[in-house]
């Protein structure tokens, strides 16, 4: 009977260790690709002029961030616009070779996986109130596109919004934040966000996005809309996740005691994607904007990251150990 009872309780802890080996890998058995080219930043970044409002929002290349890289084989971008002075025509030459900075308004840094940004929106404001139709400063790094063309079939797939799961993770902080209260203000935000660019072979496209930090609240749900509001807006779908859903696996967000927070704490975010990315895809079609008749149509070419701004800020946030993963059956 002692026997018995023995071989139940093992019976039971296995099957128990199981359960919990399986809820540690929800994918297990599934085949995984990350998706992200050069997740650690090694490639160098090709810095982009300010856009040229007066001639079509033309943008130009500037240079290579750090100068030891080659422009062919850098991966991703730096974007400033309307950001006030120039971050690459006005940079300071006596930095460290990872520090890129004009010396007031801007600053990228990288070390070993990590890439530091730093905005004062003041260069662009000047001390004026941001006013309904001002451009938004923005810092950025991004990717236009992952070379998904490129890619072979049997890796294409991975790319695929009728994937099993893509799963986000990344470590940040938030290292500085102010605020300039100016009188006139239209709206006073300050707002780090991620976005994945989503596409079809019939022209689709979706600005897909995580909101990582917005000063207005810490529990934001979702945005969804069409790109609109300035001149040079895209009218391209929007759909943004609010951060109480980004950091619900989270420790704690970007904010404490009921404010915007620096840190030198990190703060892991994991999360899956893609039911979000079918929810834009249904209110897309609804609205009879997706010519994709199915989601298996619709595959992630490109991402930026960074800040987007209305008002006179200074802030900084790091990020590192970025991937996005995507697991298939199939």
């Amino acid at each position: 009977m002692k026997r018995k009872l023995a071989m139940l309780l093992t019976l039971l802890l296995i099957t128990s260790l199981a359960a919990c080996d399986t809820a540690k890998n929800p994918y297990e058995g599934a085949n995984s690709m990350q998706l992200i080219p050069d997740a650690q930043f090694s490639t160098g970044f090709v810095v982009k002029s300010q856009k040229d409002h007066k001639n079509k929002d033309k943008v130009v290349d500037l240079g290579v961030f750090p100068y030891d890289k080659d422009k062919a084989s850098a991966r991703w971008s730096i974007a400033q616009w309307d950001s006030g002075p120039c971050l690459w025509e006005n940079r300071k030459t006596d930095m460290p070779d990872n520090v890129l900075t004009n010396g007031t308004d801007k600053k990228v840094e990288i070390k070993k996986g990590q890439v530091s940004l730093y905005l004062d929106s003041s260069g662009y404001y000047q001390g004026n109130p941001a006013i309904q139709g001002d451009y938004w400063p923005h810092l950025l790094i991004e990717q236009g596109s992952f070379a998904y063309k490129k890619l072979s079939n049997e890796e294409k797939i991975f790319y695929h919004a009728d994937s099993e799961a893509m799963v986000l993770e990344i470590d940040i902080r938030l290292t500085e934040y102010e605020k300039t209260e100016i009188k006139g203000d239209w709206v006073r935000a300050a707002q780090l966000l991620m976005y994945f660019y989503v596409r079809s072979g019939k022209g689709d496209f979706l600005w897909f996005g995580l909101q990582l930090f917005d000063n207005r609240s810490d529990n934001t749900e979702h945005y969804i809309g069409y790109d609109g509001g300035k001149a040079d807006a895209s009218g391209a779908m929007i759909y943004s996740i609010g951060s109480r859903h980004v950091y619900k696996n989270s420790k704690r967000t970007l904010w404490k005691n009921k404010s915007p927070h620096p840190s030198n704490e990190w703060i892991h975010v994991k999360i899956n994607i893609l039911p979000y990315i079918e929810d834009a895809f249904n209110k897309g079609k609804e609205d009879g904007y997706f010519k994709a008749e199915d989601i298996s149509e619709l595959y992630i070419d490109g991402m930026n990251y960074g800040f987007e701004t209305i008002g006179t800020f200074k802030h900084s946030a790091d990020i590192k150990n970025l991937s996005l993963t995507s697991y298939r059956y199939d």
